[in-house]
């Protein structure tokens, strides 16, 4: 089940058929958009035959994460307000990072490397580590699954997306080097321009709670929030360990009283 502007509820359901329990291929996938008043079903879709597994990175616009009888997100799917297809943009190619988390907690939303606006979807390419780090945002527009905008990181630094702020995205750029500072910055689709929000480091100890796997990346309030998903303690007779588990960046301007 997914929230927020709408309510989305997914229903997964094995067929029955002989073979090995729990195998993919005997799994489909249903989605209700619910009315949040009353509850009822405003629309209905069912996925294709042969979908290993099917998230719901937004639901206004919805937008559909699956995987096609493959490992890794095959395509973005998007919905229109009667759960028709309006678009469906293949990732095929391997060029692009889509990814999407199955937790215990049977999130459906948890897609952190996705992040959809009014009109575009955006996603980030593979790092290119040949000869120098670089890699580029991506936009596809929701209506024809064209690509629209690209944002690139330049050399010896990632562009990773956050989420959108009204009609700008706000990404992490983060330094190869470790020696020139990250930043958070908002990408604006209409006029290409980077606006840069905050510049910061990370202790050595912290670098790894960028990766979008293993940590939660959270911007709020004009502050930036990286949290570890899950945290292991010492072994028994060990001795005691300290790691980071949050880790909050706000700007170092004075407030004005």
């Amino acid at each position: 089940m997914v929230g927020g502007r709408g309510l989305i509820v997914r229903e997964y359901c094995w067929n029955g058929d002989p073979g090995p329990a729990g195998s993919w291929r005997d799994i489909t996938y249903r989605l209700r958009k619910l009315d949040l008043a009353t509850g009822a079903a405003l629309w209905t879709y069912t996925a294709a035959e042969g979908i290993r597994s099917l998230h719901v990175p937004s639901v206004a616009p919805t937008v559909l994460a699956v995987s096609a009888g493959d490992t890794g997100i095959t395509d973005l799917i998007s919905l229109d307000d009667q759960g028709h297809n309006r678009a469906t943009i293949s990732l095929r190619n391997g060029a692009y990072v889509a990814e999407c988390s199955d937790t215990e907690y049977l999130m459906i939303d948890d897609c952190p490397t996705i992040a959809v606006g009014k009109e575009q979807v955006f996603i980030r390419s593979k790092d290119q580590l040949e000869e120098q780090t670089y890699n580029w945002i991506i936009g596809f527009d929701l209506a024809t699954g064209d690509t629209t905008k690209k944002f690139d990181s330049g050399p010896g630094a990632l562009l990773q997306p956050v989420r959108m702020s009204g009609d700008r995205l706000l990404a992490l750029r983060l330094s190869d080097d470790h020696i020139a500072p990250n930043a958070l910055v908002a990408l604006d689709p209409r006029t290409d321009e980077e606006v840069p929000f905050l510049y910061f480091g990370l202790p050595s100890e912290a670098q790894l709670m960028t990766m979008t796997d293993q940590n939660d990346i959270v911007v709020q309030d004009g502050r930036l929030f990286f949290g570890v998903k899950s945290a292991n303690g010492p072994g028994d007779g060990k001795k005691k360990q300290w790691s980071y588990l949050v880790l909050g960046i706000g700007s170092v301007v004075p407030q004005k009283s």
